[in-house]
């Protein structure tokens, strides 16, 4: 894998990343201090559509990211890129036509604002991924890196002189976003001028080529947009429910959970070029090893989460009681990681994106399902809470014996004992108080560590020879 080369890419990702996650971290504890309850709801609606505004090129993007992972920048076809790009970008504005125009139908003015901006940022989003996949199936990571930071700055820098200015309401807040991803957007073409700054007379109807693209991308496509309606579905039954301003307040925690996966985004990026180059038989070597530091890695990370559930209530009062569920919602990152950076890497590595559509329209059927349950029959918050670790630790572990079982791993034993010190650290924190529930996690981790010291070492071994 060149671990130098590696660790130069990690460096930009890594970086970036710390960009996106302070800027995140900023935004999440100075944006609800300054608007109330229902604009931060209101807030969170527009990003909650934008977070499925990426499945609307329908899979022509994902067979892109497929098709080329691995190739070398200068051996791209790049009037056949052109063209794909092209054809990306009519469809999209024709597409972009007809939601708007159905949007005219929305009663309340509040979301029929949300919902032509969810249309506007779906243009960018999708003519950017383009550009971005391309640098990522190329290893060009610096570049990678700059565009997805140079948006965030942006949009922090706009939403710090908004406030400022006292303009509060969610509205400013969105156009900031739409500014940083128009900008963003156009960095990323000028990276890829090559392929998308050509002339007009390089450009042809390939239809072909946009339906091999569609037929390759469409299961990953599909595998993604179940993955992130795991979640979704649960949030969306909460609104429904709980209305918009419990939503707005869930939906800080679950921001304030998702920090710690930032640096794992950043490992994922670098991981899928460089194990396309790799020889197939060394990808098991890999993922044993990955696995066994990855896992520790982030049991120790739910650490953080007592600095953090001491410090925030006193800077966000008013979501005090929101803030109580975190102790429940913070392990998902735990199982988030796992599965992308493991699971979902892998299994592209490999081209089993047709498992791993399975894998995620079963954790999303049980998602579904559960999620009915707690919001239509019990109607419990707290129990909808916990149903999010359960369908990612669903997710998780099913893709984990799934991918385990066709490069011939046994992983059903590894399972268990994560489960139980994921179980022992939301218990500990909810009936017991906060430093004896960190004295005795701590301790748990470390008999997790002795008895699973020589596992790890190896690990480190393993990805230190590659």
């Amino acid at each position: 894998m060149k671990l130098k080369s590696l660790l130069k890419n990690f460096s930009y990702t890594i970086l970036s990343n710390f960009i996106s996650l302070a800027i995140s971290t900023s935004v999440v504890l100075i944006v609800p201090k300054f608007i109330n309850i229902e604009q931060y709801g209101y807030l969170q609606l527009y990003i909650f559509y934008t977070t499925y505004a990426g499945v609307l090129h329908f899979g022509w993007l994902d067979g892109i990211y497929l098709r080329f992972g691995g190739a070398r920048y200068d051996e791209l076809d790049t009037n056949l890129l052109y063209s794909q790009f092209v054809q990306l970008f009519v469809f999209q504005v024709l597409l972009a036509t007809i939601m708007i125009s159905a949007s005219i139908l929305e009663s309340s003015d509040q979301k029929f604002f949300i919902l032509v901006a969810s249309v506007c940022a779906m243009i960018l989003i999708n003519l950017r991924q383009f550009c971005l996949y391309i640098l990522q199936d190329t290893a060009r990571i610096k570049e990678y890196a700059i565009v997805t930071s140079l948006g965030r700055v942006i949009y922090f820098s706009m939403v710090i002189l908004f406030l400022l200015l006292g303009l509060k309401c969610f509205q400013w807040l969105i156009l900031a976003d739409l500014l940083g991803r128009t900008i963003s957007l156009l960095y990323s073409l000028y990276t890829c001028k090559e392929i998308v700054c050509k002339s007009i007379n390089s450009f042809h109807w390939d239809f072909h080529e946009t339906v091999l693209n569609l037929s390759v991308g469409v299961k990953l496509l599909m595998a993604n947009f179940a993955s992130s309606l795991i979640i979704g579905i649960v949030r969306y039954g909460i609104q429904f429910r709980w209305g918009v301003k419990t939503f707005g307040k869930v939906s800080l925690t679950l921001n304030i959970s998702n920090l710690l996966m930032t640096f794992i985004s950043a490992v994922s990026l670098v991981l899928y070029p460089a194990l396309r180059r790799m020889n197939t038989a060394r990808l098991r070597d890999v993922y044993v090893a990955i696995r066994e530091v990855l896992i520790f890695s982030m049991l120790v990370g739910l650490i953080l989460y007592y600095p953090v559930s001491w410090l925030l209530p006193m800077w966000l009062p008013k979501y005090k009681d929101a803030l109580v569920y975190m102790a429940l919602l913070f392990p998902m990152c735990v199982y988030s990681s796992k599965f992308s950076m493991l699971v979902a890497t892998f299994m592209k590595a490999y081209r089993f994106e047709r498992d791993l559509l399975k894998v995620n329209i079963v954790s999303l059927v049980s998602s579904v399902i559960i999620t009915a349950i707690n919001v239509f029959i019990l109607r419990n918050l707290t129990m909808t809470m916990i149903s999010i670790v359960v369908v990612l630790w669903i997710q998780s572990s099913i893709g984990e014996l799934v991918l385990g079982r066709r490069i011939h791993l046994r992983l059903f034993h590894k399972l268990l004992p994560e489960t139980i010190i994921v179980m022992a650290f939301m218990v500990l924190n909810s009936f017991l108080p906060s430093l004896f529930a960190m004295f005795v996690y701590i301790v748990v981790l470390l008999l997790f560590l002795i008895t699973n010291y020589q596992n790890i070492k190896a690990g480190v071994h393993v990805l230190s020879e590659q």
